[in-house]
C-alpha cells in the first residue's frame, strides 16, 4: 500500500498545525474559483489568492464567534481545533461556510451557510434560492393552496432613466402611472426594494393575492426602478456582479401566464417555482438545485410522473413520494404508480421520477402543532406580511393532519419537515487524520461545530430550535478504507470481512450521537433530531481529489475537456504547453482543451483491487447503501446491536446503469428488490455520450493517459485556469 502523507505518522499528542496542499489543477480550479478570496498581502501590498490556511482560519474564527461571551476560554480551544482540522483537510466544513465564513458570521442570515432547505410557498422556495439553498417542496394537492388563476394583473414597471431600461420593450414608470394612475382600490403599486428580500416581497404580494381571491380584476405594478443595474457588485456575494432587474422582471411576467390556463394548483406552483428558479440561475453566482415531490395516493400523479417527458420544468429533480403500503403493492393503484414510474424512468433515460421513502425518513412531531399560528417562516432578515399568515397557517394544519410531513432536501441526503427546514451539514476526512482518535476528535469538532451554526438567525428559526437537525458526514471513505484497513470496494461490502471497519464506522456513530447530546445540554439547546448522513461532496471533495461521499471514483484515468472560445488566449498557451487541443465543429468559434486527471484513491496502488462505479454491479452498490445505512446512518453499539434510537439523515447517492447492457425487465426487478430496503437512492442511467462531439470527461487507458501527460510541458498556472461553470458539468447537469 502506498502511505498517506506523512503527517500521519506524527504522535495524536505532537500533530502540529498543518496546511495540507490543494489538487493541483483541479483542486485550485475548485478553490479560486468557488471558497479562496482574493486579498491584499500584508507583506507586499499585492492582491493574491487565499492561502488553504486563511481560510481555515476565517472559517473556524467566524463559526466560533457565534458562541456568547461567556463561552470565552471554550471559544478559543474551539476555534484552534476548527482551524486545526479545517487546515490538515480532516475537517470540509460544507462550501457555504467556506464561501461565507469569517468573523461577520454572528450578523448574517442562516440561509447563507445552509446547502439545502424545504419550503411550501412560491415565494420562500425563491427567496431561499436567491440565498444559494437548493430547495424541495411537496406538491402534493393539500399543500398547493393558491389558485394563481387568481392573481391580480401584473405589470412589471421600471424607470426609463435606469440604465437597464430599454426602449420599445420596457414600460416605464411614467407611461404606467399614465395609463393605470396611483395606488387606488383597484390598482396597488409596489416598489421592488434592492436587496433579495425585496424580490421575495414582490413573489409574496402576488402570491397572497392570488390565494385571497378577490384581486382577479386588479392591477398589480411591480416598479423596479430602485433595483441596481446589471454588473453593479453585489456585497454579500464577494461583490459578485449584479444580473439586473430584468431576470426578475422576465420571471414575474412568465408567471402571469399561468393565469387562466386553468391547471390544477400543485401543476401551476410546479410552474410559478420553475420560473422563478430560472431567474436565479440567470444570476450566475448562485445555483437553483431543487426537488419536487408529489404523493403516490394522490389523483393526478400519472400526469406528475410524466411531467417532464420532452425535456419540460428541467429545473427540479421528481420524485413520488412513497410508503409500506405503495411497497406491498396490494391494490392496483400502486401497482399502475410503480409501473409508470418505471416505465418514465427507464424510458424516458432520466432517471425521473425517483422514489422518497417517506416511512423510513426521522420525523419527530413533538412541538409541531405550534405552527398552526402560521408564524414558522418569519426572522429578523425576513418577516412576511401578516396577511401572509393566514396561508402559513393553513398548510400547517394540513401538513400535521398527514401521516409524512418530512420530505429531503434537493440532494436527498438530509431529513427536512415539508413546511420548511434546513440542510447544516460538514464532511470528516478520517482518511487525513494521523490516527483513529484523532479521526473521533474531528468528528465530535465538527457537530459542535454545525450545532453553533444553528443558533443564527434565521427565516425557520422554530423548526432550527425545535429539531435542530445537524448532518455529520464523510468523504473519501474509499481511501480511508484501504489505507487504514486494506480493504477495496469488494472486501468492503463483505460484511464479516470487513468488520473492523464497519465496527470504527460505528464507532465515529456513537461519537456523533454522544457529543450532539453533551454539548447540546452544555448550551442549552435541544438535542439534534438527526445527526449523521453523507452527502453528495461532489465540490468539496475535489480540492483533494477524494472519492465524493459514498460514490466509488467514475474512472481510473481520464482528460477533462474544457470548452474555450477559439480566440482566448490561453488556447495558444494551452497548445504550445502540449495539452490536447480540438477544434469544435459544432460550437462554432470554440475550442476544446483537455486536462490528463487522476483521481487520489488512482494513486494509491490498489491496482486491479480498484473498483470504479461503472464497475459494480446494482446489486453491489445497494449492498454497501445499506451497509453505510447500518453502522453509520442509524448505528450499533459495541456488541454489534442497533442503536436504541434512529438519528441518521440518508446517504446521498446516485446509482447509474448502462441502458445497452441492463434491459427493462432487469431495471425494474432491481428496483422492485432492493429500493424499499434503503432510506434513498438516485438511480439513473449512464448518458450516451456518442451523441456528443466530446463529452466533459473522457476515459483513457494508463498508457494513453502516460502519454498525454508526458507529452505536457509542466505550467501549473496553466492547469488551473478551468472556469467554474465547466467544473459543474461533473454533478451530471452539464449543458453540453
Amino acid at each position: 500500500m502506498t502511505p498517506r502523507p506523512s503527517i500521519t505518522k506524527l504522535p495524536k499528542k505532537k500533530m502540529r498545525f498543518i496546511e495540507r496542499k490543494l489538487d493541483a489543477g483541479m483542486g485550485k480550479a475548485v478553490a479560486r474559483r468557488t471558497y479562496l478570496r482574493r486579498i491584499k498581502d500584508p507583506k507586499t501590498g499585492r492582491e493574491r489568492w487565499e492561502t488553504w490556511a486563511e481560510v481555515a482560519h476565517r472559517v473556524a474564527l467566524g463559526n466560533v464567534s457565534l458562541l456568547k461571551n461567556k463561552y470565552h476560554k471554550h471559544k478559543k480551544a474551539e476555534y484552534e481545533l476548527l482551524k486545526k482540522h479545517i487546515a490538515n483537510g480532516s475537517i470540509l466544513m460544507s462550501g457555504r461556510h467556506l464561501q461565507h465564513g469569517d468573523e461577520t458570521q454572528p450578523k448574517r442570515n442562516m440561509e447563507v451557510f445552509t446547502n439545502c432547505s424545504t419550503a411550501s410557498a412560491s415565494y420562500i422556495v425563491f427567496y431561499l434560492l436567491m440565498n444559494g439553498s437548493g430547495v424541495g417542496r411537496a406538491y402534493d394537492d393539500d399543500m398547493c393552496l393558491v389558485n394563481w388563476d387568481n392573481m391580480p394583473n401584473v405589470r412589471c414597471v421600471i424607470s426609463k432613466d435606469h440604465p437597464d431600461f430599454e426602449w420599445g420593450v420596457d414600460e416605464s414608470v411614467e407611461d404606467a402611472k399614465h395609463k393605470y394612475g396611483e395606488d387606488n382600490g383597484s390598482v396597488t403599486w409596489f416598489k421592488v426594494p434592492d436587496s433579495r428580500e425585496g424580490w421575495a416581497q414582490a413573489v409574496e404580494l402576488i402570491e397572497i393575492m392570488a390565494y385571497e381571491g378577490k384581486y382577479k380584476d386588479d392591477m398589480l405594478i411591480l416598479d423596479f426602478s430602485d433595483v441596481r443595474p446589471k454588473g453593479a457588485p453585489i456585497k454579500g456575494m464577494q461583490n459578485r456582479p449584479s444580473s439586473g432587474p430584468k431576470p426578475l422582471m422576465n420571471a414575474i411576467r412568465k408567471m402571469t401566464t399561468i393565469k387562466g390556463a386553468h391547471m390544477s394548483p400543485w401543476k401551476q406552483a410546479m410552474y410559478v417555482d420553475h420560473y422563478l428558479a430560472e431567474c436565479v440561475l440567470v444570476g450566475g453566482a448562485r445555483r437553483s438545485a431543487r426537488i419536487a415531490t408529489k404523493v403516490w395516493t394522490d389523483p393526478e400523479i400519472f400526469e406528475f410522473i410524466n411531467i417532464k417527458k420532452g425535456g419540460f420544468l428541467w429545473s427540479a429533480n421528481n420524485s413520488v413520494a412513497v410508503d409500506e403500503k405503495f411497497w406491498a403493492q396490494r391494490s392496483n393503484h400502486a401497482k399502475k404508480v410503480l409501473e409508470a414510474i418505471l416505465k418514465a424512468s427507464y424510458h424516458d433515460g432520466t432517471g425521473e421520477p425517483g422514489f422518497v421513502n417517506q416511512h423510513r425518513l426521522v420525523q419527530n412531531d413533538e412541538g409541531y402543532d405550534s405552527y398552526q399560528d402560521g408564524k414558522y417562516a418569519e426572522g429578523m432578515k425576513y418577516k412576511p406580511m401578516k396577511r401572509t399568515e393566514k396561508l402559513l397557517g393553513r398548510l400547517a394544519r394540513n401538513a400535521e393532519a398527514k401521516v409524512y410531513h418530512h420530505i429531503p432536501n434537493p440532494c436527498g441526503e438530509i431529513t427536512l419537515n415539508m413546511l420548511g427546514g434546513y440542510c447544516v451539514i460538514g464532511d470528516v476526512v478520517p482518511y487525513f487524520a494521523p490516527t483513529l482518535d484523532d479521526a473521533e476528535e474531528a468528528f465530535r469538532a465538527v457537530t459542535r461545530a454545525l450545532i453553533r451554526v444553528n443558533t443564527m438567525d434565521a427565516l425557520y428559526k422554530r423548526e432550527v430550535r425545535r429539531t435542530n437537525r445537524i448532518g455529520v458526514g464523510m468523504t473519501g471513505i474509499h481511501e480511508f478504507a484501504w489505507n487504514m484497513f486494506g480493504y477495496s470496494f469488494r472486501d468492503l461490502i463483505d460484511e464479516e470481512k470487513s468488520k473492523d471497519f464497519w465496527m470504527t464506522l460505528a464507532r465515529f456513530k456513537r461519537a456523533v450521537v454522544d457529543e450532539a447530546e453533551k454539548y447540546s445540554k452544555k448550551l442549552g439547546v435541544n438535542v439534534p433530531h438527526t445527526n449523521t448522513t453523507i452527502k453528495p461532496s461532489g465540490t468539496i471533495s475535489k480540492l483533494f481529489a477524494l472519492t465524493e461521499g459514498a460514490h466509488l471514483p467514475t474512472m481510473r484515468e481520464y482528460i477533462r475537456w474544457v470548452q474555450y472560445r477559439s480566440d482566448d488566449p490561453q488556447v495558444e498557451r494551452y497548445r504550445k504547453k502540449g495539452y490536447p487541443i480540438k477544434e469544435l465543429k459544432s460550437y462554432k468559434g470554440s475550442t476544446a482543451v483537455g486536462f490528463p486527471t487522476q483521481p487520489l484513491i488512482c494513486r494509491l496502488g490498489m491496482g486491479d483491487k480498484l473498483v470504479t462505479a461503472a464497475e459494480a454491479t446494482p446489486e453491489e452498490q445497494y449492498k454497501w447503501l445499506m451497509l453505510l445505512e447500518k453502522y453509520w446512518i442509524v448505528g450499533v453499539d459495541e456488541e454489534g446491536n442497533p442503536l436504541p434510537e434512529d438519528t441518521g439523515n440518508q446517504v446521498s447517492y446516485t446509482l447509474k446503469y448502462d441502458p445497452k447492457k441492463v434491459s427493462f425487465e432487469e431495471f425494474s426487478e432491481i428496483i422492485k428488490k432492493y429500493q424499499s430496503r434503503v432510506k434513498g437512492c438516485t438511480v439513473m442511467p449512464q448518458q450516451d455520450t456518442t451523441a456528443y462531439e466530446y463529452q466533459p470527461e473522457q476515459p483513457v487507458t494508463t498508457s494513453e493517459f502516460m502519454k498525454i501527460l508526458n507529452e505536457i510541458e509542466k505550467d501549473e498556472e496553466l492547469f488551473e485556469d478551468i472556469d467554474w461553470e465547466h467544473l459543474q458539468c461533473a454533478s451530471g447537469a452539464c449543458p453540453i
